[in-house]
């Protein structure tokens, strides 16, 4: 197999689900490197790869089980989530993907929900909160963009294996978020409604300023998958693909 090939296979199992026999559970609908072919093959696979592997260590992403995620923001805001999930990975809309000098490269819009229990204290730009309740945020057209650059090594069983020499996640707000939260200052419903509404009225600018720790979450919750991936499967199995 050529090194496109080689590299194009590699690249497509990094969103394609096997079970645990390796039977893949996925066929491409094509076989070129067109960009629009690759588009339309990562579009193809996201609901497989979303469902998640569990006999090969590969989560579920979509929902993705929320069951306790701490998180500081900026502003010394302490936040907690529980009990919770977070979906809509797997109906993204893939813009475009393409390959080239060792670079695999692509670009979605999604539809995200987020839904837990959570716990914060701390200050939302002017107001100090302290916060026990329900939530539900809401990404709509949310952009995410991710290059990966592969290298390969041999391992102890004498097979080729591919690794991740670098990535990176970019993300920006197409759409808008939606926040719907409970008693976000205990013991006092109007100023929970107040700070609220300001949070919906300015949500771009309350999602610039706190929201990259959570997708820089979820993005790692998705890398380590293709890394897994990676670890389960040599080259040699990934030609087959």
């Amino acid at each position: 197999m050529g090194g496109d090939m080689l590299f194009y296979s590699v690249a497509l199992a990094s969103v394609i689900g096997l079970s645990s026999a390796y039977t893949i559970s996925f066929r491409r609908p094509c076989r070129d490197l067109s960009p629009e072919c690759l588009r339309k093959t990562v579009q193809a696979a996201l609901p497989t790869i979303a469902d998640g592997i569990p006999d090969l260590g590969i989560e579920s992403l979509d929902p993705y089980e929320l069951k306790k995620l701490q998180l500081k923001l900026p502003g010394g805001i302490d936040i907690a989530f529980s009990n919770g999930y977070a979906k809509g990975l797997k109906t993204c809309n893939v813009d475009y993907a393409r390959y080239g000098g060792g670079l695999f490269e692509t670009q979605m819009h999604c539809n995200l929900t987020i839904k837990g229990k959570y716990r914060s204290s701390g200050r939302l730009l002017l107001f100090p909160i302290n916060g026990d309740g329900e939530s539900i945020i809401k990404c709509r057209n949310l952009k995410l963009r991710s290059l990966i650059q592969l290298g390969s090594v041999v391992r102890s069983d004498g097979r080729r294996y591919f690794d991740i020499k670098d990535s990176r996640i970019e993300h920006g707000y197409d759409g808008r978020v939606m926040y719907s939260m409970t008693n976000l200052f205990k013991g006092s419903p109007e100023m929970s409604n107040a700070v609220l509404d300001f949070m919906n009225s300015n949500w771009k600018m309350v999602a610039e300023e706190f929201g990259t720790p959570m997708v820089e979450y979820g993005v790692q919750s998705v890398m380590k998958n293709v890394k897994r991936l990676f670890d389960v499967l040599p080259i040699d199995e990934l030609e087959k693909l």
